[in-house]
Parts: structure tokens; sequence; C-alpha cells
């Protein structure tokens, strides 16, 4: 299986929340999209590698608006995301199950097409 990346990362010297994101890269209509049903955004491009890209600012536009508006818990919990402990910024995302039970067209995804799934960590500063 190929080793997938994308770049997004908020790093202002201060302490950071850590989160650990699933994307899947998979083609509709010749059409590769990057999606992570955690968060439930995605990216899109004629190729994997603009797909990710997207993907990249896509993650970086939702962030940008969760920190200037202050959501971003509140934003995680409400896509099913644990608070495990504020203090320590640490976050649990929802597992595949739950996911699919609350998205049917992850539940499409994950039993009808062909994908590929890598994990990325993400910081961002816990003032978010």
């Amino acid at each position: 299986m190929p080793t997938h990346s994308f770049k997004a990362a908020y790093n202002t010297g201060e302490s950071c929340i850590n989160l650990v994101l699933g994307v899947y890269i998979f083609t509709e209509e010749g059409i590769y999209i990057a999606y992570c049903p955690a968060l439930d955004i995605s990216g899109y491009g004629e190729n994997e590698q603009e797909a990710k890209q997207s993907f990249g600012e896509v993650v970086r536009q939702y962030l940008d608006y969760c920190i200037h508006e202050h959501t971003l818990t509140e934003d995680l919990q409400k896509h099913g995301w644990k608070v495990e402990s504020i203090k320590q910024h640490k976050f649990k995302s929802p597992d595949t199950v739950s996911m699919m039970k609350k998205n049917p067209d992850f539940k499409n995804l994950i039993e009808n097409k062909e994908y590929s799934k890598y994990m990325e960590n993400l910081s961002i500063p816990s003032f978010a």
C-alpha cells in the first residue's frame, strides 16, 4: 500500500493539541478525493497529489475558522470526538463503526468503493 501524506500544520511555539486523522483516498467519476470522515471534510483533484494538496488547504481553512471563532472543541464534539483531557489537550476521534452509523456516504465508501487509508497527525495551538 503506498504511503500518503498531506501537509497541514499550525505552530506558534505555544502548547499544542494533537489530533490523529484517518484520511481516505478514492476516485469518483475520474476525480481523486481525499476525505476525512472524522471532520467530514474533503479535498479533490485530477490526481492523488492534487487531492492531498486540496485536502491540506481545506484543513487549514477549517482550522482558521475554528480558531477565529473559538469553536474547535465544540466542533470536534459535534463530529463525535471525545475530550479525554482538556488540560492535557487530549482528544480521541470517533471510531469507524460510529462514523458509518452516522454518515451513510462514508458507509457507502467503506462497503462499496476501492480506497486507501492513511493516518495523519495534526498539531494545532491549544488556544484554538
